[in-house]
Parts: C-alpha cells; structure tokens; sequence
C-alpha cells in the first residue's frame, strides 16, 4: 500500500453517478416503477375500453332508424342541396343551403324548439364540424325554429349555407347529439336537459334540388 506525505491523504476516485434506469425509489429501481405504472396504465385503460377516442365506438345508424336521443326520438330521413329556401333562408351570392330533413319527436312532457346543437354536419367542405345550422324549419307549414309537441312527431329540416365554388358533396357524415335529464334543483324540481354525448353517426346521401 502506497503512503502519504504527512498531513496528506489519497485522492479519491469521482464516484460514478447511477444511470437514471438504475436509480432505485424504495429499494426498487425506476426502470421497475415505470414499468408497473404502465401496466396499471393499460389495466384502467382497457376497463374503459382502451385507449380509443369515445367517438370510435359511437353507433353507425342507417338513414331511416329512429334513434334514442334523451330528450327526443331523431330519424335521419334524407339531405338535400338546394339553391335557397326563400323567405326563410338564403344563400350567399353563389353558394347553396344544405338540409338534413329529420323527424323529431319530444320525449319529455314539456314541449321545446329543437335544438340547435342536435345534428352536426361531419367534413363537408365549407362547413366546420362545429358549425350550428343557420336554423330549422318543420316541413308542414314552413314555421321558423317550431315548437315541437310531446309525442307528436314532427318533419323537421336543419339548414346549413355551402359556400360560393363549394363542391355540392354527394354523401354526408352526420352526427346526433344526445341529451342527459337533471334536476336542477332538489327542493322546487326544476328540471332541464343537458347536452350528453354523441349518440349516433349516420352517412346520408345527398338528393340535389
């Protein structure tokens, strides 16, 4: 064994720093840990059916079958394309309307308007996925934005504008918004419909007017 001078001492080696996969946490290493979580990761994940997006696993419903929406029962029947629905709507110079025609009946016992977040129009160029329609109209009398009846089914046409030099398409996606009953209050029972989530997707043909 080498000596020192006096009043010296040997000059220790830098300790060597762990890599990160081999620090230990608890007697285990992070590697370990990491691990773990990811598996406990999956396990919830696929009690909640994976790691999907929700709307993956949204029913694909043929024009024509009813649908359960809550506070309404909603059948796609057609979409059209039309030049203008005058008085009601109209176009911008150059453009067009598209319509979903639906047939909507109140489920609760208080009648209502229908509502302007029900129907959603999915990759039509010139319409955002967001975009609420310009408004509806019933089929029957032509009446802005009607008041819809309980248990009284209603042809009910949902209009959007496509814009100047927009392709007309010649299928849609679509889809239905469902809707959730409270209580909003648990002392007077006032009660209200909340938006819920996407029922239902559908692809409709578009008929040209």
């Amino acid at each position: 064994m080498q000596e020192t001078g006096s009043g010296g001492s040997e000059q220790e080696e830098p300790e060597e720093l762990p890599e990160f996969q081999d620090l230990k946490v608890r007697g285990r290493s992070v590697r370990t840990w990491s691990i773990s979580a990811a598996v406990v990761l999956l396990a919830i994940s696929a009690a909640f059916g994976g790691l999907k997006k929700a709307g993956a696993e949204t029913p694909h419903v043929d024009a024509g079958t009813a649908i359960d929406a809550g506070q309404f029962e909603v059948t796609i029947q057609r979409v059209v394309t039309v030049k203008d629905l005058k008085p009601l709507f109209t176009p911008d110079d150059g453009g067009a309307l598209i319509a979903v025609v639906t047939k909507l009946k109140v489920t609760d016992d208080t009648g209502t308007t229908p509502p302007s977040d029900l129907i959603r129009l999915i990759g039509v160029p010139g319409v955002k996925d967001t975009d609420p329609p310009l408004g509806t109209t019933n089929i029957r009398d032509e009446t802005m934005n009607p008041v819809l009846t309980p248990d009284a089914a209603e042809d009910v046409a949902y209009v959007w504008k496509l814009p100047k030099a927009t392709e007309l398409p010649t299928q849609v996606d679509l889809t239905v918004q469902g809707y959730e009953h409270e209580d909003e209050s648990i002392l007077d029972h006032h009660e209200k419909w909340l938006p819920d989530k996407v029922v239902a997707g559908s692809t409709v043909k578009v008929t040209k007017k």
